[in-house]
């Protein structure tokens, strides 16, 4: 194998079914802002860098592929890497610990830091993606995927689970899935609340994601600072921590674990009290992955 080219071994990423939780965080657009949010601080290295690898195509434009490969099975063993299950009475510790005495990389923690070692050195051009899945062989033993990725690809995931990591029920409760198995109604209509997040509550702004990257962008400097001077463990406790808001619905809130009937009934009132906590973390994801992505690159040859 060519000495430029880098193989990593991802093995035993096993998920029962039916526990994992959903891949699509944000939806497409939210995706799409954080994404266009993160081209408009790019600075000029970052930049150029990029264009190099995407040619005109934009940071939004790829920000949503970790979801459309869902459609081809080969890329199964990716699901995991979209979140971090954590109990309410679990310790990051307890996780770190777990994660460091296995191999696999299971996680968004894990997958961040592998991605973005090999988008930071300018002389590695090729990654072999590898884990397991959930289906068994006849033998009972875990069937397994791989796939060699570039640079383009690795880009595309970097920027996609970035996002999912600052919405919080990618940070999620492992039971209810991440609020796919809370039924609620929004608006009337029966969905999940993890649906609500990723989707409706920002559908509910009818913006374009362009419109509300420009609106969201605009954070005072000092703001910027102290978002992008933590880190990325950091960002996955703040979204545990938000959790207790999402699972807020008010006089509700006593029934919010797994499928209760009635469902929970969301409208005007959840999304008033919800909506700039949303609208926060979407800033968030922008601003801490153009500042990623700026120190990316900051190491390649001029």
């Amino acid at each position: 194998m060519n000495p430029l080219f880098r193989s990593l071994l991802v093995a035993g990423c096993v998920f029962a079914a039916g526990r994992a939780e959903s891949c699509f965080a944000w939806g497409q657009n939210g995706h799409r802002v954080t994404a266009e949010i993160a081209q408009r601080n790019l600075d000029a290295k970052a930049l150029a860098e990029i264009r190099k690898i995407l040619g005109s195509v934009s940071l939004a434009e790829i920000s949503t592929w970790a979801d459309d490969i869902r459609s081809d099975d080969s890329w199964n063993f990716v699901e995991p890497w979209h979140y971090v299950s954590i109990e309410d009475d679990q310790t990051w510790e307890e996780i770190l610990d777990a994660e460091a005495k296995d191999e696999a990389v299971n996680s968004i923690l894990e997958i961040l830091a592998v991605l973005e070692t090999f988008l930071a050195d300018p002389n590695t051009v090729s990654l072999t993606l590898h884990g397991a899945v959930g289906r068994r062989s006849s033998a009972g033993i875990p069937l397994e995927q791989s796939h060699d990725i570039g640079k383009r690809e690795a880009l595309a995931l970097y920027v996609h689970f970035l996002g999912d990591l600052h919405q919080p029920l990618h940070v999620g409760r492992a039971a209810d899935q991440g609020g796919n198995r809370i039924g609620v109604e929004w608006f009337g209509e029966e969905t999940s609340l993890h649906k609500v997040w990723d989707e409706l509550m920002i559908d509910s702004l009818k913006l374009s994601y362009t419109e509300l990257a420009t609106f969201l962008n605009r954070v005072p400097e000092d703001t910027r600072n102290s978002w992008t001077a933590t880190t990325v463990l950091d960002w996955a406790k703040e979204s545990k921590a938000a959790r207790e808001a999402v699972y807020d619905f008010g006089p509700q809130k006593s029934g919010y674990y797994l499928n209760v009937k009635p469902p929970p009934s969301l409208s005007y009132q959840y999304r008033a009290d919800h909506i700039e906590l949303l609208r926060e973390r979407l800033a968030q994801g922008g601003i801490r992955l153009a500042a990623k992505l700026n120190a990316i690159f900051s190491g390649y040859p001029d």
